[in-house]
């Protein structure tokens, strides 16, 4: 497998975390009123989808924009982590795995053009190898 297709599903997996994150803080019951628990969709209604799906749709501008994928995954894993800082007491820390997975994502986007590359041409005209080189 490429490295730029490995780096494609990282960002992929990113978001797909994400998604999973926002889903269960938002339809888990986790809250307690009035000695019941609650999920959060039950206690605030829809308008709750809109802060918790933030950093899923920032995770997912690497993963949808053709260019400069590997500052772009930077980028989006430094924002996570400051959102997550910010946010550590309620419910940033359940993306913490979604910003690294980003940083893994960005790292192999800037691998992936030495790591693709055709091997470089012999410079030796008229001689064609088959197999590994050796003593001739």
């Amino acid at each position: 497998m490429k490295v730029a297709t490995q780096a494609r599903l990282w960002q992929w997996a990113a978001v797909l975390y994400g998604v999973c994150a926002v889903l269960f803080m938002v339809y888990i019951p986790t809250r307690n009123v009035q000695g019941q628990l609650v999920s959060l969709f039950e206690l605030f209604g829809p308008s709750v989808l809109v802060p918790v799906s933030i950093p899923v749709l920032v995770a997912a501008v690497p993963a949808l924009l053709p260019w400069r994928k590997s500052l772009l995954a930077w980028i989006v894993a430094g924002g996570l982590g400051v959102f997550i800082i910010a946010t550590a007491l309620s419910f940033g820390l359940l993306y913490l795995p979604s910003a690294v997975f980003s940083g893994v994502a960005g790292y192999l986007h800037h691998r992936a053009p030495v790591e693709d590359a055709p091997p470089p041409p012999d410079d030796w005209p008229g001689i064609v190898r088959h197999g590994p080189a050796g003593p001739t």
